[in-house]
């Protein structure tokens, strides 16, 4: 790893002795030749792993992305892999479609410009505390109205929950539930339920209870304000994640029976709100491996898109000081004026990518064809087919 001030005093003698004076924004041309480098080879210094920030769940399928996520290389259970823990990754139509019938397929994904990664892998099996099929049974919380079932708007099974939020704090509630055990799971597991929310401006949060009753002994939720990938709400069905652990338990509640469960909404009114199949799920954590989408640290290691002082470090090895150099003087070379702004550029160009006409077998290959040689890509590579069985002729046909 090397310092800015330290690329600044190769930069120093790699522009014929001139200063950075020129230069605009010096840390932004820092960052542009980061990208540059990173979009043509796969830096094996900014190779990281981390924990999902949330445990994976069999049929919940959205999760969010590291904050610096570049590329995924792996993605396993952070305890006892076994050799059959291996994730496909596919593209997203493939994933959406067969997601009923797959295991252990991962799909990189994006909505309203944020990523996040798709994955459906078969964990410690959900335990169903209402699939929410009818209307029997099901009361409204403050002044919530006309509450039905609706058998066109649903996640799965038949039916949701219809009703209209008439003030803040309104909601559902049921206390007539057949009765699951969750002794083992009591304050470990995560409980989800998909709100279909017709106007997301007008929510704030929403919150649950579950428990005996849920007036006197039950477990009360973080406020949620926003869905369990941690995108915001949106218009239309949204899956909200609410973890046991972080709860408040009112009165003393019995595990063995749980067999009630209340959701309001906080914000202001609107009409046709639905609910629909509240889970409970312990689940299982997961690592990631991947490449970084930040090249450079602050000296107290916290990983950075752009340095910002001369004191940051740029993250590459020995074999990758050279390309990032050449980077950064092309970069600085456009702002600067005269023929040797030429000269740098068209250098630069040749050192990185060969000159194919060159005499000498060493210099028709650049330092990006050389480290890629060096450090090949780890990236996980999408599958867009596979064998899924075979024809009439004994011949395998793919999907």
């Amino acid at each position: 790893m090397y310092t800015i001030a330290q690329i600044e005093n190769h930069l120093a003698g790699m522009g014929h002795g001139r200063t950075l004076s020129k230069v605009v924004n010096k840390f932004h041309v820092y960052e542009r030749a980061a990208n540059n480098m990173m979009s043509k080879v796969d830096v094996i210094t900014l190779m990281r792993t981390a924990p999902l920030t949330n445990a994976v769940h069999s049929q919940v399928y959205n999760y969010p992305l590291p904050s610096d996520f570049g590329k995924l290389i792996d993605l396993y259970p952070q305890a006892n892999r076994q050799s059959r823990d291996f994730g496909f990754q596919v593209s997203a139509d493939t994933f959406d479609a067969l997601k009923l019938i797959n295991n252990k397929r991962i799909s990189l994904e994006s909505e309203n410009g944020t990523r996040f990664l798709r994955i459906d892998w078969d964990v410690n099996t959900n335990r169903t505390l209402d699939a929410v099929n009818s209307a029997n049974n099901w009361s409204a919380v403050g002044s919530a109205a006309n509450i039905v079932a609706d058998n066109l708007f649903y996640i799965s099974g038949t039916a949701s929950l219809r009703f209209d939020v008439v003030a803040s704090g309104d909601g559902v509630k049921n206390e007539s539930l057949d009765a699951l055990d969750l002794t083992e799971w009591d304050e470990q597991a995560t409980l989800f339920v998909w709100v279909y929310i017709p106007s997301p401006s007008d929510v704030t949060s929403i919150t649950a209870r579950w428990g005996n009753d849920v007036s006197a002994n039950y477990w009360e939720s973080v406020a949620q304000t926003a869905q369990a990938d941690g995108t915001a709400f949106k218009t239309g069905w949204n899956l909200i994640r609410l973890p046991w652990d972080t709860a408040t338990e009112t009165g003393t509640v019995d595990p063995s029976a749980i067999d009630s469960f209340q959701l309001t909404i906080a914000g202001n009114a609107q009409t046709d709100v639905r609910i629909d199949n509240i889970i409970v799920s312990l689940g299982e954590l997961f690592e990631a491996k991947y490449y970084s989408a930040y090249m450079f640290q602050t000296n107290s290691g916290t990983w950075i898109q752009r340095p910002t002082t001369d004191t940051d470090l740029v993250i590459v090895d020995e074999a990758g000081l050279n390309i990032y150099l050449y980077e950064v003087l092309m970069a600085a070379a456009q702002q600067m004026e005269g023929t040797d702004s030429a000269f740098d550029i068209n250098f630069a160009r040749t050192m990185l990518h060969g000159d194919p006409g060159s005499s000498d077998p060493n210099m028709r290959r650049g330092l990006y064809s050389k480290y890629k040689a060096l450090y090949p890509s780890q990236t996980k590579k999408q599958t867009s087919s596979w064998m899924t069985g075979r024809d009439v002729f004994g011949r395998h046909w793919l999907r």
